[in-house]
């Protein structure tokens, strides 16, 4: 069974241009995957839909299990947070032990 599951995603801009024109694919769970393309090509809206913070104007988003999405932005709140604390805040619970683990044996 596909963890994230997109299916015929349909999106229209709010001045009638098409961004999305039947989208789908399939991600297994457990797999990593990443969304690499052109500035302007839609891969925010497309994660944004998939989040569930947009509706689609057509298609079907299937949801299984725990999801982390690593936002365009990242590293542009200026706290201390890495890309490895939001990849931690997203692992399972066994994973994110473990970090906390070695940040405690670094720290000793």
């Amino acid at each position: 069974m596909a963890h994230i599951d997109v299916s015929g995603i349909d999106y229209f801009l709010s001045d009638g241009t098409q961004l999305l024109n039947g989208v789908s694919f399939k991600v297994p769970d457990g797999t990593k995957t990443a969304l690499i393309g052109p500035n302007g090509t839609g891969k925010t809206t497309l994660f944004r839909i998939i989040s569930g913070d947009l509706t689609p104007d057509e298609g079907v988003i299937g949801r299984s299990g725990n999801m982390g999405i690593m936002g365009q932005f990242v590293g542009q709140v200026r706290d201390d947070s890495t890309v490895r604390d939001l990849l931690v805040s997203a692992a399972p619970p066994a994973l994110a032990a473990a970090a906390r683990a070695v940040d405690e044996a670094e720290l000793a």
